[in-house]
């Protein structure tokens, strides 16, 4: 807990709110502390990672000519080696070239290094002055097709790892 506390003090340090079109509500960490802390030891590079997510994300989405409010996810996972994937899962769906310019600029972000396996997170995000989401979580539907047919839940990595398989070069 003391980890996640730490986290959320730099990701506040500095920075009052995100300016509009992208604001960042919260940070979720989808895995558990423990597994956080092994993956991502150095909290300072986490946090640096994430602002610089949400910087991108503001400057892309302020080149849109014609916005519409939507409210979300923004799902990230980092592997070791440096390799980054972005899932979107808004509601109502950014237009494709919105959001396929917005996912290639989030991917372009140097990620932090992970170690020892993958780290996955999500940004709780309202673009354009929109309501926050009432959703619990992040489903993108790529990972809701790596889902089906599962009697039961996947843990978080499970589900990331058959989405972007870790031997994949991107």
């Amino acid at each position: 807990m003391r980890w996640c506390l730490m986290l959320m003090a730099m990701m506040s340090s500095g920075v009052v709110s995100a300016a509009e079109p992208f604001r960042m509500q919260n940070l979720m960490l989808l895995q558990p502390e423990a597994v956080m802390r092994e993956r991502a030891e150095n909290i300072d590079a986490l946090a640096a990672y994430v602002k610089a997510l949400d910087a991108t994300a503001s400057r892309e989405l302020s080149r849109v000519s014609t916005p519409r409010p939507t409210a979300g996810f923004v799902a990230v996972a980092v592997r070791p080696g440096g390799r980054s994937r972005v899932w979107l899962d808004v509601t109502p769906a950014l237009p494709d070239t919105v959001a396929n310019t917005l996912v290639a600029a989030l991917e372009r972000v140097p990620p932090f290094q992970a170690r020892s396996g993958v780290v996955v997170f999500a940004l709780n995000v309202t673009l354009w002055g929109a309501p926050p989401t009432e959703r619990l979580g992040p489903s993108p539907a790529a990972w809701q097709r790596a889902a089906e047919g599962q009697a039961a839940p996947m843990e978080i990595g499970d589900l990331v790892d058959r989405v972007w398989p870790a031997n994949t070069a991107h």
